[in-house]
């Protein structure tokens, strides 16, 4: 007697269901300020891998490249004096502001918000938390809007 295999046809098994999970909406710049101070700077390391994960499942560029990875910038900056790091903001910065305006969330950011606090509000000292906050609350809006799309249609609930 031959093998009875569960499916049908015997050439194709059946298809694995994709099953999207939800992503993170409550992300905050004081848990990352706290948090970065509490691990003596290893924090942004477990904050912003996530984070840029995130970002690709919302944000997926057009020549599907991905994100570089955080602790590639956090590494190098040590030898380039923190410059790899600003270079890595902007480009998170600049994927942020695409992601908001392709789907369509009224929210004031993108690369002014970077030059404008991040660089320039480093020199008054709370620019960069004021970057940071932003960052976090544009990426949460991101997310929101991404987990909407994906479980509330559905009929889904958290």
């Amino acid at each position: 007697m031959a093998y009875k295999y569960p499916y049908d046809d015997y050439d194709t098994p059946p298809a694995k269901q994709y099953k999207p999970e939800r992503l993170k909406t409550d992300r905050k710049m004081w848990k990352l300020v706290l948090f970065n101070v509490l691990t003596l700077g290893l924090y942004p390391i477990f904050f912003f891998i996530p984070f840029s994960f995130d970002l690709d499942k919302v944000a997926p560029k057009s020549d599907r490249s991905k994100t570089m990875n955080f602790l590639w910038a956090y590494l190098l900056s040590v030898f380039t004096y923190s410059i790899v790091l600003a270079v890595w903001h902007y480009h998170i910065a600049v994927r942020v502001e695409e992601a908001l305006d392709a789907r369509d969330l009224d929210y004031e950011f993108g690369t002014d918000t970077f030059w404008m606090w991040y660089v320039f509000g480093s020199f008054i000292g709370v620019g960069s938390y004021i970057y940071l906050h932003k960052l976090c609350k544009a990426m949460n809006l991101l997310c929101e809007d991404y987990n909407k799309e994906n479980f509330e249609e559905k009929g889904e609930r958290k």
